[in-house]
């Protein structure tokens, strides 16, 4: 089944600016306490440029939740769920589920610096219904359709973290790669259109801060030990984002 080009073209353009995730401290967060819960919002504007077409502005929103677990005192492991909504000219999303994991490692520690490198995976899964016109039989039809974005998105980054007393500071270098798959579903016939994303690779930097707002004793078995507050800003070629989040890690010292 056909469909027209220029609608095609919005959705599929959209892939690479949904994707993005927070990144965080390269370095370890849990800093010696076994779990951590954490929460997370984000906003993006991102620049993406049609394929023989115009070049598009996008606004988009994540929120996630999440469990991070330590490997050792120098390694953890996170898992995020929450949602992600996305909006441009002729496109507004609907906030629709989302879920992610990665590992953080710190590589090197000298006194307060250390230099790290983390590794992240992000899915995305968009509907919009919406009334679109598909060839059915070679007629164009008008139909209620449902539109189905699935990404996934690939994170490297590596970078030092200085941190004294509660405050810390950290940035560096990230690479990402984001790749798809568009499906186009007809409600009420069987008209449907499936197209790859093509893989798309992206480079920029990050910096961001944290500070504890609270500290307990280290050693005990229940209740958080400290909650710390991160803010941070990602710019690459095309896009700028922002997001902030809460890190409450628990469970006593690894």
């Amino acid at each position: 089944m056909q469909r027209r080009g220029m609608i095609l073209a919005v959705l599929l353009a959209a892939g690479p600016a949904l994707g993005q995730a927070p990144v965080g401290p390269s370095t370890a967060v849990l800093n010696g306490a076994r779990l951590g819960l954490f929460a997370e919002y984000g906003q993006a504007d991102t620049d993406i440029t049609f394929k023989g077409g115009p070049k598009e502005n996008f606004d988009f929103r994540t929120a996630f939740g999440g469990l991070a677990a330590a490997l050792t005192s120098r390694w953890d492991f996170f898992v995020r769920v929450g949602a992600s909504q996305a909006e441009t000219t002729g496109f507004d999303g609907n906030w629709n589920a989302a879920w992610g994991l990665g590992t953080r490692a710190t590589l090197l520690q000298w006194n307060d610096l250390g230099w790290g490198a983390m590794l992240q995976f992000t899915n995305l899964v968009s509907r919009i219904d919406t009334v679109e016109e598909f060839f059915v039989g070679g007629t164009p039809t008008v139909l209620p359709a449902e539109d189905e974005l699935s990404l996934a998105e690939y994170v490297f980054a590596t970078g030092p973290t200085w941190q004294q007393g509660p405050l810390s500071l950290y940035g560096g270098f990230l690479v990402r790669l984001t790749d798809g798959e568009f499906e186009a579903r007809a409600k009420t016939e069987r008209a449907s259109l499936q197209a790859d994303i093509d893989a798309r690779w992206d480079a920029g930097g990050y910096v961001g801060g944290r500070v504890t707002l609270f500290k307990t004793d280290p050693g005990c078995t229940y209740g958080f030990s400290r909650c710390d507050l991160t803010a941070e800003g990602r710019f690459t070629g095309d896009s700028t984002a922002f997001s902030a989040g809460l890190l409450l890690p628990f469970g006593g010292e690894y």
